[in-house]
């Protein structure tokens, strides 16, 4: 018999995940309107991430909600179906945040206030991101990941998180060295340390799974950060 989540903790995912998704949702909007200001292009660049982001993980978010609020089911042909729809999410949502960090890099490079002169490595750094995208990506849409069960692939989930995790520690370097953007730094950092706190412990460990809260948070608060910058 599938075990049911406490009630508590169902309410309490539920307004949390549909919180994120609407705080993705005006936040993106905002920048959007931004854009007619004096910062055109970095607007568009933190609109287009944080809509590809909050679209992204609304794939996976979405179908959490509608479980949380139907409560666990023991048919085995909607678990089947529910399994297809968590595995869909977590594999789109997967290359959005691997898309995000690229135009999270080209955000930076417009920042306002930010000198217009290149940056040392500039055009290296942009092209070993990229690569690294698209190595994630590639991994990601191997069938081994088994993205439509509910058990997955411990390893693969491990492989594919190699290249995302290289991405990590190549932009939270790029905010210390060029930048010296701390905050922002430490908020990419912490969000990828409880990332792979899940991608390592949560399949023995299902309550490390909660690791995605204060991960969410950094983006929010991530997000707050640039929108203050308008």
């Amino acid at each position: 018999m599938a075990k049911q989540k406490p009630l508590g903790m169902r309410i309490g995912e539920t307004v949390f995940c549909a919180g994120y998704l609407l705080f993705a949702v005006v936040a993106g909007i905002i920048f959007l309107l931004a854009r007619s200001g004096a910062h055109p292009g970095y607007a568009s660049m933190c609109a287009a991430m944080t809509l590809l982001l909050g679209a992204g993980d609304a794939f996976h978010l979405v179908p959490r909600i509608l479980a949380n609020v139907h409560g666990e089911t023991n048919d085995p042909a909607e678990q089947k179906r529910r399994a297809f729809w968590l595995g869909l999410g977590n594999l789109v949502s997967s290359i959005t945040m691997t898309i995000f960090y690229l135009l999270l890099f080209e955000a930076m490079l417009r920042v306002p206030g930010a000198a217009e002169t290149e940056r040392i490595g500039q055009n290296f750094v942009r092209v070993l991101l990229a690569a690294l995208a698209v190595i994630r990506v590639v991994l990601c849409l191997f069938p081994q990941n088994n993205w439509f069960s509910r058990e997955g692939n411990p390893m693969w989930g491990i492989i594919r998180n190699v290249p995302f995790v290289a991405m990590g520690i190549v932009t939270v370097l790029y905010l210390l060295i060029w930048y010296q953007e701390w905050q922002l730094a430490l908020l990419v950092a912490l969000s990828f340390a409880c990332y792979m706190g899940v991608v390592l412990y949560a399949h023995e460990k299902p309550m490390m799974g909660m690791l995605m809260i204060p991960k969410t948070i950094c983006y929010i608060c991530l997000i707050a950060n640039l929108l203050g910058r308008l």
